[in-house]
């Protein structure tokens, strides 16, 4: 906050002009800064929701980078340079003339999206998938009809990661639908449309280039409301209460050996070799042990309940990490 003068500084500073001691252009007032806002370019989007794309981003990376880490078998890093919003004008100005954009059909909401990848990042990935080295410095042409095909199972591959990476928030239904190489072919929102641009900086082996994702707001417009932070929060932790459900049901029923155990004793070998029908043998141990898997967990007694054998627990074997 700017400093008030008192009327006594105020005074001695006009007695200053007045007396030639400081000239007014010397005095620098500070103005207010003024924003343009450009009202045809409205930002749809807040900065909270902004930052809920990025956050499902995010987890779409590190899904991303180990799926290609494992098909490529080489060094992969993958993060996101930006996100923000723009006309679709202006992101398609900034595509190069030469590029790799796949469009995808998006349900439900009857939209369309765009991907592109550079053609060095899709050139590594050839590369490796056909026993290279993955270097794309030797490629300047278009893919062949092979590497198309090899592309498109790879995209499917990661949409169906895109999709698991939306899941909190809606659930989505993405297909791959056509491959471009020039901007001006496709067309899916207005030029004046905002659109959502998330840049990727992807490092495969040597190569370091970027692919980037474009949400039309047909797509974004739907789910708007519950990307604010509350919201994220609440589906997250819906999300996660029925895996968890999942999983403790899944562990309910899951068999395992349980062994009572008698006892153990120790003979000779002449003993064992002349033991006969009536022979009595001493155990060790006056507690049957019960082992669950090779472990032992409890001890118990001998019994019978319902002319069943039986075992009934006495003490329970706390073993290391029972307090996990």
């Amino acid at each position: 906050m700017a400093d008030i003068l008192s009327q006594q500084e105020i005074d001695a500073l006009l007695s200053a002009i007045n007396n030639g001691d400081l000239q007014a252009a010397d005095v620098k007032i500070e103005q207010e800064k003024v924003k343009v806002y450009d009202f045809k370019r409205a930002m749809r989007y807040s900065k909270e929701q902004l930052r809920s794309i990025t956050r499902i981003h995010e987890n779409f990376t590190r899904m991303l980078t180990s799926n290609l880490a494992t098909q490529l078998r080489t060094n992969v890093q993958i993060e996101i340079d930006l996100v923000e919003q723009v006309t679709y004008h202006e992101f398609i100005a900034s595509l190069p003339s030469k590029t790799i954009l796949n469009i995808f059909e998006v349900k439900p909401m009857d939209g369309k999206m765009v991907l592109e990848i550079n053609p060095n990042v899709a050139y590594a990935v050839l590369e490796r998938l056909l026993g290279g080295q993955g270097d794309p410095s030797a490629r300047d042409g278009s893919l062949t009809e092979i590497e198309m095909v090899l592309m498109q199972k790879i995209l499917r591959r990661t949409f169906d990661l895109y999709q698991n990476a939306w899941n909190n928030v809606e659930r989505l239904n993405i297909k791959w639908e056509a491959m471009e190489s020039n901007p001006q072919f496709i067309q899916i929102a207005s030029s004046n449309d905002t659109v959502i641009v998330i840049a990727l900086r992807v490092t495969i082996g040597e190569t370091t280039d970027r692919m980037t994702i474009c949400l039309p707001h047909l797509i974004v417009e739907p789910v708007l409301p519950k990307l604010s932070n509350q919201q994220w929060f609440s589906y997250s932790m819906k999300a996660n209460t029925p895996q968890q459900d999942k999983l403790q049901q899944n562990l309910d029923h899951v068999r395992v050996p349980v062994i009572a155990e008698l006892g153990r004793a120790t003979l000779p070998v002449s003993d064992l070799v002349n033991l006969q029908i009536g022979d009595v043998i001493g155990i060790e141990s006056d507690k049957l042990q019960l082992k669950v898997g090779q472990v032992t967990r409890f001890l118990g007694n001998p019994g019978v309940q319902k002319g069943h054998y039986a075992v009934q627990i006495e003490q329970v074997i706390n073993t290391e990490g029972d307090d996990l």
